[in-house]
């Protein structure tokens, strides 16, 4: 089996120097910046040396926009053969029985081991964009070290930024590393802080300026711009249309609908301002840029054992990431980068980001570690150790929820809780709902904690959001709040489809995408809890006192003790 391999691309002078590394060794780590052609090429080249009886290459991605959009490359790439490719991620599974390459993200991956340790199906494991080091590829990291020693006939290629390969490789018992040599151009760094720092002056309104100061003063070519979060790309998107009616202007993030997506890739007779969180910063390349504006920012969380909060601040990236993102603007010609912030700023940051592990509440991993009996987490193979008081306040966590014993064992609710697919505080609601006969009424509310509030408010409309959400509002509770926003759906809705909820939506200032992921996530619990014989639905509404005694069972930490006026005391 031949495949024709895009001479453009960085890495097509590499494939003999892949195909004899493949061959001979169980282990690769590739280093390649984002746009050398690793994602699309390699999963072609394993197809190529692998014979068809032989399992699935899986390629996991760090982000769903990234999983979907590269699958529909790839197929398009093979033409009639496209069928040999497929992607599943949350929700929405396109592989068949035809599919030989399955492009996913990290977390449909961990999900899989719950029921397939060994991983048989597989014989090629791609781990892209590793460098990433989110909390599920640095787990992935320590259980593959693990399983191929297990399977010598799994074959496992990491793949990664050149920043990272030296940890990679003497992780991997000195895997071999090929270097994948990129044909960007020179860019040009030019740092642009506010003209007064001490003013009011915002990250966003900054961004707005330089960016008009580009498109009428330099020569034309496609942004593509950074922001921290999606509430900013939408405000910074309507504002750039209303004032550069030159340019095409489309946001990017993550929950972005496929659609939408395929915008950024298509060809357009206007230039373009692409508008993104850091998924454009490595999972997904943006084609055609000349100009990169970075604020410089990103949602960043941390969990702190002493408080026991995670905190989602808008916070400062690394210096590798400011790096990853001007490279963004070298890939067709020589780019420039506009830094809206100092250079003394630039030197005072992290060289690095502190992987999430090392950052993260870790009951969740630790819960899944008891369940495949992968030993005590200390001893477990990260890559970076997470530090002992994480490890040790997640075990703490779990034992509270009723989830582990004495002897830190599975007890049969944490049993039921490590088969949901949600974070073990949910999922010992929805136990504690089953014995206060409110389970129909928790399950909508569990899949609803698990997703971004589904109220949005625009900037230029906030009165009107208002308005709209206080129909829903319940004097005694936000949790029965949402209750009223699901309820107030489908009471006037016989019979479903997505137009209608589009509708529902802007009438109400919902976001649509937001919603549809609480349907689908409800669908997958309603659909997981029913296989267990001990659950059982409630035919009559749930009360107000009982629904509420489920959610203390999860949510005991977030209670306070009121004390005088509106202060409150948090409960050790």
């Amino acid at each position: 089996m031949q495949f024709f391999y895009p001479p453009s691309l960085p890495i097509s002078g590499s494939l003999d120097q892949l195909r004899e590394r493949i061959a001979e060794h169980q282990i690769i780590i590739v280093a390649g910046e984002t746009g050398s052609g690793k994602t699309t090429q390699l999963p072609k080249l394993c197809l190529e040396l692998i014979p068809q009886s032989e399992g699935w290459i899986g390629c996991t991605q760090p982000r769903r926009i990234a999983a979907t959009s590269v699958a529909e490359r790839v197929a398009d790439e093979l033409g009639e053969q496209r069928h040999l490719v497929g992607s599943k991620i949350r929700f929405r599974d396109t592989t068949t029985a035809d599919t030989r390459i399955k492009f996913m993200t990290d977390g449909v991956l961990l999900a899989e081991i719950r029921n397939d340790p060994l991983l048989q199906k597989y014989q090629v494991l791609i781990i892209d964009e590793a460098h990433e080091r989110n909390l599920n590829i640095d787990f992935l990291l320590g259980y593959l070290r693990s399983l191929t020693a297990k399977r010598k006939e799994l074959k496992l290629i990491i793949t990664s930024a050149t920043i990272d390969t030296e940890a990679f490789s003497a992780h991997f018992h000195g895997a071999p590393v090929v270097s994948i040599e990129g044909r960007s151009f020179p860019v040009e760094i030019i740092y642009t802080p506010p003209p007064d720092e001490d003013t009011e002056t915002s990250y966003l309104e900054h961004c707005i300026e330089v960016t008009e100061d580009i498109c009428t003063t330099r020569p034309p070519g496609d942004l593509l711009l950074f922001l921290p979060t999606e509430k900013d790309i939408r405000t910074c998107v309507e504002i750039l249309r209303g004032r550069i009616p030159t340019h095409l202007i489309l946001p990017l993030f993550g929950r972005l609908q496929a659609k939408d997506q395929r915008l950024i890739f298509s060809s357009h007779k206007k230039p373009k301002i692409v508008v993104a969180t850091n998924v454009a910063e490595t999972s997904v390349t943006v084609p055609g840029i000349r100009y990169v504006v970075d604020s410089g920012l990103a949602r960043i969380g941390t969990y702190h054992p002493r408080s026991r909060t995670m905190r989602l601040p808008i916070a400062k990236v690394s210096q590798a990431s400011c790096n990853q993102r001007s490279g963004r603007s070298g890939r067709i010609g020589p780019g420039i980068c506009f830094r809206l912030f100092s250079e003394d700023d630039f030197d005072s940051r992290e060289p690095f980001s502190i992987p999430e592990i090392q950052r993260s509440n870790l009951a969740e991993v630790i819960l899944q570690m008891v369940a495949l009996k992968l030993g005590d987490p200390h001893n477990f193979p990260f890559l970076d150790p997470p530090r002992r008081a994480t490890i040790t306040d997640g075990f703490r966590t779990l034992k509270e929820l009723g989830a582990l014993d004495s002897d830190q064992r599975l007890t049969p609710y944490g049993k039921i809780m490590a088969s949901l697919p949600i974070d073990p505080v949910i999922s010992r609601i929805i136990i504690e709902a089953n014995k206060f006969d409110c389970l129909s009424e928790i399950l909508i509310i569990a899949a609803a904690l698990a997703i971004q509030d589904p109220r949005i408010r625009p900037a230029e409309s906030e009165h009107q959001a208002d308005e709209a959400h206080r129909r829903f509002a319940d004097p005694q509770s936000d949790f029965m709040a949402l209750l009223n926003i699901w309820h107030g759906y489908h009471e006037n809705q016989r019979t479903f489809s997505w137009s209608r909820l589009k509708k529902f939506c802007q009438r109400h200032y919902l976001s649509f995408q937001r919603m549809r992921e609480w349907l689908d996530l409800h669908e997958q619990l309603h659909r997981l809890v029913g296989r267990h014989r001990r659950f059982h639905f409630n035919r009559d509404p749930g009360s107000y006192e009982n629904i509420h005694r489920s959610l203390l069972a999860g949510l005991f930490r977030q209670c306070g003790r009121k004390k005088k006026g509106s202060l409150y005391q948090g409960l050790s």
